[in-house]
């Protein structure tokens, strides 16, 4: 007799670029005991339509609502994104498509353009929920994953919650199977939480018959706390901590009658308001099955491959002070090589890939050199990336293997460049092992990802400053000494886990724990104070973005998806050229401005009016700039041709509209026809688009943002000057007085400063300008 079905789900949010590995584990545990499986990754699936035409345009309406809803000082920003909706409800399928597709590797414009249009999509979820910041990372809300109560007000929530609504509007099919009889909800990190709870309460609404069982990292964290019936249990029937391969069959059976064998880990209720538990055992990773994708949708990660998780090991080997890794993952334990090729391989034929993520929490020397080996033997042509740690054998030889067998990246926890503060860590690293194993590495073509900490209890900031200069010293030379571009490094502020050595004892490392906040029971990170260093405050002052970072439209500020290390990976395994940023906006050509030449707003561009008498929005989306214009452009949105006399003959003021006009040129917002020509006046140069100094050095240079694309770039005192006296118009005459550069200074300055878009020029007829033009302006050729 077949057995019945069970739907094993990842809820949002994890990660969009490739699966997750908890599920394919479990599928291919439930099918070898002869269960019927369905695999769903909510966060993927979720994700892909909510960032897709169809579901944007099912939540412009909740955006435009929610305008009405805004306080004075977040109008302006929920505006800004609601000038964009359009233009990203236009192109958001294509961009999709472009970042799943493997020819984009080779294609950085391409990938740039795809991944903007992205980020403004992710901009437009965010705009459509109150508090939301749907980044593909925490995608934080107005509810708060740190409160039992609060957890549970989401989960009942379908308007303010964007998981509960994307279930509304598009409900889990697979619970219509009429043999589904368990439903089982891996839950690995806090970000996953308010989403597994939606999920759990759709299941419990639609099927109250199926049993709901929730497990995962976060899951055994969260139990462990527990001393009394939970408020959870209202939508999860049992809980199971630490790992679920022997424990989801052995509770299925006992579910189904087939036996009644003890459940490893098991968490439920005993009928009186308490907690019955079952001890964990720990699972034999040697006689796991090889993950089974099958019924993921594996076309549909933000990333070209797919890139197939797998693991060497588990748990992890050591016991550093700030992890609390091994609380939750049972002793460490490591799978044969010829185990782990084998997998690869199998999945490699199965599904037509042939790029691979090892998800171990730290890939061992032996690890390494074991999978590198059979990798190499076997002949297999397979790329992969791991993580490890620096050690005196991660040497020359090691790198070579790793390179020959298709490691295209190794993740290592650099943590801190001094040899103190790696003590206090209880790391068991030396610094005196860090540049040689950087040096084997890049010198074999080996790509590094250095993980920076910022703040450990007891660490200068001398000794932090000394970390981050020594990482960026280390991408420096990997991209100009080794022609290794692909390296990275992050470095983000200490967090005190509460799970951690640090937080169960935290007189022993000078801490002081700050309890968290009313209601906060879930709260598995905690402020503190420290005795002597860096305090929370420091350390997130050392790790900001830097000047300028949020700079631009409310758009520009959202994730970019070039930062995921899938995306490094896929660009080193191709040995492709980085994308940019930014796409690169050419410099418009110089327009013949004449009484009678016309214009019209380009095809492209997009134009909200907020309300009557209020500025205009424009967003362009070829250089991805929001131009704000005032009110008396307002004719320019019927799409019609105007004269350039009109414009600004209407203008209260000319030279005011004319810099207005040539910004709108310089950003490709206007299709200009020319009519008759300016009289062979030379050009006036304006500044392009406003821009703010945001970081100013001694020697009178400083670094331009532009409010309207967020693009930045680093200028000359003599480019400084140029750009201050060409905010009203200046003739090249004008500006080599004032500055007093000579003409071969001079002109190579000014078109280097159009190349960045700083600057843009035009010629006017006389007439325009009231009938003259600036002094010199008829004698000096631009």
């Amino acid at each position: 007799m077949r057995k019945p079905r069970i739907l094993l789900v990842n809820p949002p949010i994890w990660n969009v670029y490739a699966p997750h590995l908890a599920v394919p584990l479990l599928a291919a545990v439930m099918r070898r005991h002869g269960w019927q499986v369905s695999s769903l990754d909510l966060s993927i699936e979720q994700t892909d339509w909510l960032l897709s035409g169809e579901g944007l345009t099912a939540l412009l309406p909740k955006a435009e609502r929610r305008q009405g809803e805004m306080r004075d000082g977040e109008r302006r920003a929920h505006e800004e994104t609601l000038a964009v909706f359009g233009d990203t409800i236009a192109r958001i399928d294509s961009a999709r498509a472009t970042l799943k597709s493997r020819s984009v590797l080779t294609d950085p414009a391409a990938f740039t353009d795809a991944a903007t249009v992205v980020r403004n999509g992710l901009g437009c979820v965010s705009a459509s929920f109150p508090g939301l910041s749907f980044d593909l990372r925490g995608n934080f809300s107005c509810f708060s994953h740190r409160r039992s109560d609060s957890v549970l007000d989401a989960a009942r929530s379908a308007d303010r919650n964007v998981y509960g609504w994307a279930l509304e509007n598009r409900p889990i099919p697979e619970l219509e199977a009429s043999d589904l009889a368990v439903v089982g909800i891996s839950v690995s990190a806090d970000t996953q939480l308010i989403a597994a709870l939606t999920v759990a309460r759709h299941v419990k609404r639609a099927r109250p018959d199926v049993h709901v069982v929730m497990g995962g990292n976060l899951t055994t964290r969260m139990v462990s706390r527990w001393q009394e019936e939970h408020p959870f249990f209202q939508y999860v029937d049992s809980f199971v901590s630490y790992e679920g391969e022997d424990a989801l069959p052995a509770l299925c059976d006992r579910i189904t009658g087939a036996d009644d064998r003890p459940v490893p880990g098991l968490l439920e209720r005993d009928g009186r308001g308490g907690l019955l538990r079952t001890p964990a055992a720990m699972v034999d990773v040697s006689d796991l099955p090889t993950p089974d994708f099958d019924g993921l949708p594996l076309d549909r990660y933000f990333a070209p491959g797919p890139v197939l998780p797998l693991q060497a090991s588990r748990s992890c080997a050591w016991d550093c002070a700030f992890c609390s890794i091994p609380f939750a993952s049972n002793k460490f334990r490591i799978r044969r090589p010829d185990q782990v090729v084998h997998d690869m391989a199998t999945l490699a034929g199965r599904h037509g890939t042939d790029t691979f993520m090892f998800v171990d929490e730290i890939m061992t020397l032996t690890s390494l050199r074991g999978v590198s080996r059979e990798l190499i033997n076997g002949g297999h042509e397979l790329f992969w990336y791991g993580e490890t740690r620096f050690s005196k054998g991660l040497d020359d030889e090691l790198a070579g293997a790793l390179r020959r067998s298709g490691c295209r990246r190794l993740d290592l926890g650099l943590e801190s460049y001094n040899q103190r503060v790696l003590d206090l860590m209880r790391k068991g690293t030396k610094v005196a092992d860090i540049e040689p194993s950087l040096d084997a590495l890049l010198s074999n073509k080996v790509p590094v990802h250095l993980f920076c900490m910022t703040g450990f209890p007891g660490e200068t900031e001398e000794e932090a400053v000394r970390t981050q200069e020594f990482a960026a010293q280390a991408l420096r030379r990997s991209a100009d000494e080794y022609d290794v571009p692909y390296s990275t490094a992050a470095n983000g502020p200490f967090i005190l886990d509460v799970l951690s050595p640090v937080g169960e004892r935290p007189d022993l490392f000078g801490v002081e724990l700050i309890p968290p906040g009313a209601g906060e029971d879930l709260a598995f990170d905690l402020d503190y104070t420290v005795a002597e260093g860096l305090t929370q405050e420091d350390a997130a002052r050392l790790t900001s973005s830097g000047p300028g970072a949020s700079a631009g439209a409310a758009f520009h500020r959202g994730t970019w998806i070039g930062d995921a290390e899938e995306w490094s990976f896929l660009w080193a395994m191709a040995e492709a050229e980085l994308p940019a940023r930014r796409g690169a906006t050419p410099a418009a050509p110089r327009p013949e401005l004449h009484p009678g030449t016309l214009v019209r707003l380009a095809d492209e561009v997009h134009a909200r009016t907020p309300g009557a008498g209020q500025d205009i929005l424009l967003h362009v989306p070829s250089g991805d700039a929001l131009l704000t214009v005032l009110p008396e452009w307002h004719p320019l949105l019927d799409g019609q041709p105007h004269t350039v006399a009109d414009l600004l003959g209407n203008a209260p003021a000319a030279r005011t509209a004319a810099t207005t006009l040539i910004r709108l040129s310089a950003h490709r917002a206007l299709e200009v026809t020319a009519a008759g020509t300016s009289g062979e006046r030379p050009p006036l140069w304006y500044t392009a688009q406003p821009h703010d100094v945001v970081e100013s050095r001694p020697d009178g240079s400083c670094l331009l943002t532009s409010p309207e694309t967020s693009r930045q770039v680093r200028v000359s005192a003599a480019g400084r000057l140029i750009w201050l006296l060409t905010a009203d118009g200046a003739s090249t005459a004008e500006l080599a007085t004032r500055t007093r550069l000579p003409e071969q200074r001079l002109v190579p300055l000014l078109n280097e400063l159009t190349g960045h878009n700083v600057l843009a020029s035009a010629c006017f007829h006389p007439a325009l300008l009231g009938g003259s033009v600036p002094a010199g302006a008829a004698r000096h050729s631009g």
